[in-house]
């Protein structure tokens, strides 16, 4: 397969055979553009033109046929395929044509070798008629200069864009391999003679796409398939076309946020190679943003069988990116069932189909496919614009999630499904879900246990079992709560979006009834405001979660006698949720006070002891206090490994902890061990995308970076990343440290244009959630602030890091680490001035 040339490594073609040259003005006459075509067709066919004669017979265009009449000659006869002039291939500016491999309405595309560097590539050169008008030139080299300046994986880049011999050109990567319309060609002819295969390199393609395995060539033979022929109604087949249909959304949602449409989405504008990889051509048909319209009234941009409605309409101003999607929707549903999405004998059939009928349902031609993969092409297909994917990268995601086996956006899912894949797929609301169901069922019943247990210690049986009804009561009105106020939500009887919602929202609507639904039950209302607290803690809103756990801590201190279990839970969940909140002054005091009396009252290996351990140690972390911290996450996995059976979650996150912590001091050795572990039970007990698992997995990437691997860290790093957005949410506190850490790889990587996005978006997102003057704000702000002085703009750099350091001084104290780090980074800088030392050149 031809090589790509890296970005940046283009060489010129040969400048004195290629003449730049500026479009003609005005549109030729069209009587012109028709003899020309003529013209063309004949000497294509065979016949002998005397030049002379036809420009006698038209005295007006005469100098324009004698002007043309040589560069007809030679694109007729490149178009039968009779290479002139040098030996083994036609010279063609600085490139040798070999043959044509395509034509379209405006150009043909010949496999050529670009002489200068011996590279091959794909030449289109525009058809003569074409050639002449203004308007199709200044298409041709908007598509030139659109495909050139989209540097995509999956768009065909642009090598050279010129005028030879007169006529204009562009030279483009070379893909190996055909375009899908030859594919769903070569498929439908392997249906018709039984699904045989007859040996051409279409086949081996086609075999590729029925097995889902795809094998690289080598020594230049055809690739083939390493798994036997499958058919349409395969699973291999099926998921191969989404895994297209995801790389084509990729690239088409690329090209929308830099503003062009491409107008023209269908199987011939996109290409398979060898290995499996599509590619997107031809944006001959796009609309960029700021460019004046080239398109006149009456003009139908398109291909008809995969127009969008309102390009068949002829509305243009509602042709936007939607287009694109319905068109990569029909090429899809074209792959499922090697049928078009849209039949018709004719034209005004065709569009008469467009615009009055949905297209005939995949499943219908083709059962193979799964319902969830006909509903996200159907969505794409929409009539109306507004009811598809908003976007390309929309469309991707959902395709994502049909591969993945989670729930697609496009369709409603019933209450019971819906819970279950939220809680099998997203590890952040199975936590929800057991905070609330762990903490109100499982422990009430755990406080009615305790009024038994203390009545066979010598209390009354009758005082037992009155209080025994009661929590029993309490109990059922929980067990109410929890299927009518959140639970319900879900449901469209009770809530007319529940079909919509998501569990955030459903838990804010629940989290508002708590006071009314337990009026006169204070015990009851301090476990659910508890177990409510605990999700938006998980969810990373702090604010929302301190108000409710400071209702359950008051009311579970106005009861009388010794505290419960779950007051000294609810103190150590507000004591953390402080601390995220930069109020380290209120929040000292509570995790010591938790930690103490839940280790004395319920033993070190009590679950609320040792979580509450994990919050005190991670807090003694964050203000610098580093070996009392260490020392309170040994004593956590001390107490852990001395009962088996100590709460799995609280054990990983201290392992997780502790293992950052001597990364951040240094002793990689024992931290990678420390992280490899805890990566290795999070996934056993949990799976590689629970939130433990994504956490160890990044502070993993952290030491391996620490330890020169950038490469592998960033692989990492990207991983979690992407997976942290999917799990946790683009927000959330463990994505935004993920994003973070890639940044900083990305800068030592000097990819600094991704990197300075990266700090930004992290920085922005930090001052949002949590606002400007949390210690981890401030965290991602130093770090811009030492990015920027590293990349040569000390004057942005100073006052973003004085700025930094001043908050860091009275909120954290001069002597924390994070202070100190700063003030290092703003030394540096002053250090640099004074010495004139040159910092590295900004890169983008």
């Amino acid at each position: 397969m031809p090589e790509r040339v890296p970005e940046g490594e283009v060489p010129d073609a040969d400048a004195a055979a290629t003449a730049r040259a500026a479009p003609p003005s005005g549109d030729i006459d069209p009587g012109l553009a028709g003899l020309f075509e003529d013209l063309l067709k004949r000497l294509q066919g065979g016949a002998e033109i005397d030049v002379e004669a036809v420009a006698a017979g038209h005295p007006a265009w005469a100098a324009e046929i004698r002007r043309m009449a040589p560069v007809l000659l030679d694109l007729a006869m490149l178009g039968r395929g009779e290479p002139a002039g040098l030996p083994g291939g036609r010279p063609f500016g600085g490139y040798r044509i070999d043959r044509e491999i395509g034509r379209g309405g405006m150009g043909v595309v010949y496999e050529a070798e670009q002489l200068a560097i011996g590279r091959r590539v794909a030449l289109k050169v525009l058809l003569t008629a074409a050639s002449l008008d203004a308007n199709a030139l200044r298409r041709f080299q908007l598509e030139a200069q659109v495909a050139g300046l989209l540097q995509h994986p999956r768009i065909v880049p642009v090598y050279d864009v010129g005028i030879a011999e007169g006529v204009p050109y562009y030279a483009m990567q070379l893909v190996d391999g055909g375009s899908l319309a030859d594919l769903i060609a070569a498929m439908r002819g392997r249906a018709g003679r039984g699904g045989g295969p007859d040996g051409s390199d279409l086949d081996a393609l086609a075999e590729g796409m029925l097995s889902g395995r795809f094998a690289p060539s080598r020594d230049g033979d055809p690739a083939r398939p390493v798994a036997a022929p499958g058919s349409l109604r395969s699973r291999s087949y099926v998921r191969t076309v989404a895994r297209l249909g995801i790389e084509i959304a990729e690239a088409l949602a690329y090209a929308h946020d830099r503003g062009v449409t491409h107008r023209d989405i269908k199987p011939a504008n996109l290409l398979l190679d060898r290995r499996g990889d599509v590619w997107v051509v031809d944006f001959g048909m796009a609309d960029v943003q700021g460019e004046a319209g080239l398109t006149r009234t009456g003009d139908l941009p398109g291909t008809l069988r995969y127009m969008s409605p309102e390009q068949a309409l002829g509305r243009r101003a509602l042709v936007d990116r939607r287009a694109d999607i319905y068109a990569l929707g029909a090429t899809l549903h074209e792959l499922l069932t090697l049928r078009p999405a849209v039949g018709g004998a004719d034209r005004q059939e065709i569009l008469r189909r467009i615009v009055e009928e949905v297209p005939e349902p995949i499943r219908r031609a083709n059962p193979g496919v799964p319902a969830d993969l006909a509903t996200v092409v159907a969505k794409a297909m929409a009539r109306d614009p507004a009811d598809r994917y908003e976007t390309a990268g929309r469309l991707a995601e959902d395709l994502r999630r049909f591969l993945d086996g989670r729930p697609i956006a496009a369709r409603p899912v019933g209450p019971a499904a819906r819970a279950w894949r939220w809680c099998r797929r997203k590890p952040i609301t199975a936590s929800l879900v057991a905070a609330l169901a762990a903490s109100l069922v499982l422990g009430l019943a755990a406080a009615t246990w305790g009024w038994q247990r203390s009545a066979r210690q010598g209390r009354l049986l009758e005082a037992s079992e009155r209080a025994t009804r009661v929590e029993a009561a309490k109990l059922a009105a929980v067990h109410r709560f929890l299927i009518d106020r959140l639970l319900g939500q879900a449901s469209p009887e009770i809530n007319p979006d529940g079909g919509r919602s998501t569990i955030r929202e459903a838990l804010d609507r629940a989290s508002a009834d708590v006071g009314p639904a337990f009026a006169g039950q204070p015990e009851v209302e301090a476990a659910v405001r508890l177990a409510i607290g605990k999700a938006y803690h998980g969810m990373g809103d702090y604010a929302t979660a301190e108000r409710h756990l400071r209702i359950a801590h008051a009311l579970f201190g106005s009861r009388p006698g010794d505290p419960a279990p779950e007051a000294m839970e609810a103190e150590a969940e507000l004591g953390h949720v402080l601390g995220h909140l930069a109020r380290l002054d209120e929040a000292e005091p509570l995790l010591i006070d938790a930690t103490d009396r839940s280790r004395r009252r319920l033993g070190p290996d009590s679950r609320v002891a040792m979580q509450a351990a994990g919050y005190l140690a991670e807090f003694l972390s964050l203000r610098g206090r580093n070996d009392e911290a260490e020392d309170e996450f040994r004593r956590i996995l001390a107490a852990a490994d001395a009962a088996p059976d100590a709460a799995p979650e609280v054990v990983l996150s201290a392992r997780n902890d502790l293992g950052d912590l001597l990364r951040g001091r240094g002793r990689l050795d024992e931290a990678e061990a420390t992280l490899r572990r805890t990566i290795d039970d999070a996934t056993r007990l949990r799976g590689r995308k629970h939130p433990a698992a994504l956490s160890a997995l990044n502070n993993l990437a952290a030491v391996l970076e620490k330890r020169g691997k950038v490469e592998e860290a960033e692989r990492i790093f990207r991983e979690c990343l992407d997976v942290n957005r999917e799990v946790l949410g683009p927000d959330h506190a463990g994505t935004l440290t993920c994003e973070y850490n890639l940044a900083h790889v990305l800068a030592k990587r000097h990819r600094d244009g991704e990197a300075e996005a990266a700090f930004r978006r992290v920085l922005d997102a930090h001052r949002r959630v949590f606002g400007a003057d949390h210690p981890s704000s401030l965290y991602v702000a130093s770090g811009l602030g030492d990015f920027l002085r590293t990349t040569g703009r000390a004057a942005e750099a100073e006052p973003l890091l004085r700025t930094t350091l001043e908050v860091q001084r009275r909120i954290l104290g001069p002597e924390h680490p994070a202070t100190r780090l700063t003030s290092g980074r703003l030394k540096s800088l002053l250090d640099e001035r004074v010495t004139s030392t040159p910092p590295r050149s900004l890169r983008p």
